[in-house]
């Protein structure tokens, strides 16, 4: 079995690719050329390309038997907002494309951002998103990205999309290992408060967990199924009481107004 990992290079895509291997896939990782691919084992061969740019993509998918694309743009802000959408929607929609061309199966790696605030009550993977405002420009292409994938499902493409929960565990601390980078900061005392009443709720999902998913996923999922890969659901306030048991340090006692944080945040952006 030869699968292709796009963001392979990355924090998530890195261990997909390590998972893999150790399943007996042969794998090959695109990356720019600019990526960093010290993580990477030799055993994985390398094809330079981008998202965005579709025949790269369509020379990466020659051979292959499925494609797990979890490349993304996965930042809280960048200068030029139009970057999310190249690369999380036109990317996405480039990989789809190549997909469809090739006759491969593709697994695509959206997130539990694209089906939005859900409210108290849990939901499934036929779950829509209720509301169109958004928090970032990775929210809102991750949402844009999933609505357009699936109208492509429906109408005959051979593809599976998980929903990973907010991802934590072991690897590089680049943005999208988010919850690490918080805990990096709880350690260096470097957290001031708790946002808003510290009440909301987000789904944890452990890094391997996740990888698992795709697998089953690829293994089990028919043409257009949709999974949702969460584990614990806990609140800020519950997240940092469970780290101050662990460390032995104070949990934030400060609760800092959401109003604020979006003025602190339109003067960062200034």
């Amino acid at each position: 079995m030869l699968s292709l990992v796009t963001g392979g290079t990355g924090y998530l895509g890195g261990r997909l690719v390590e998972r893999l291997l150790e399943a007996g896939d042969e794998v090959r990782a695109l990356r720019r050329r600019t990526s960093d691919v010290s993580r990477l084992s030799g055993a994985v061969s390398l094809v330079e390309g981008d998202v965005t740019d579709l025949g790269s993509l369509l020379k990466a998918c020659e051979g292959c038997d499925r494609i797990f694309h979890t490349a993304a743009l996965v930042k809280t802000w960048t200068r030029d907002p139009s970057d999310f959408d190249r690369i999380n929607v036109q990317g996405t929609l480039n990989i789809c494309e190549a997909a469809r061309k090739q006759g491969r199966q593709l697994i695509y790696t959206s997130s539990f951002f694209a089906l939005g605030p859900t409210g108290p009550a849990p939901v499934n993977e036929d779950h829509t998103r209720q509301t169109d405002t958004y928090c970032t420009h990775y929210e809102r292409t991750k949402t844009l990205a999933d609505i357009e994938v699936r109208k492509l499902m429906d109408q005959g493409l051979n593809a599976v999309v998980v929903y990973p929960g907010l991802v934590y565990g072991p690897g590089p601390l680049t943005q999208g290992n988010y919850v690490s980078i918080m805990v990096r900061d709880f350690l260096r005392r470097r957290v001031p408060g708790v946002p808003g009443d510290g009440a909301q709720r987000w789904t944890y999902a452990y890094i391997d967990d996740v990888v698992e998913g795709h697998l089953r996923a690829a293994e089990k999922g028919q043409p257009g199924a949709r999974f949702i890969l969460g584990g614990p659901v806990v609140s800020l306030d519950e997240s940092f009481k469970v780290l101050s048991e662990i460390t032995g340090l104070p949990a934030p006692r400060i609760h800092l107004p959401i109003g604020a944080l979006k003025g602190f945040g339109w003067l960062g952006d200034l």
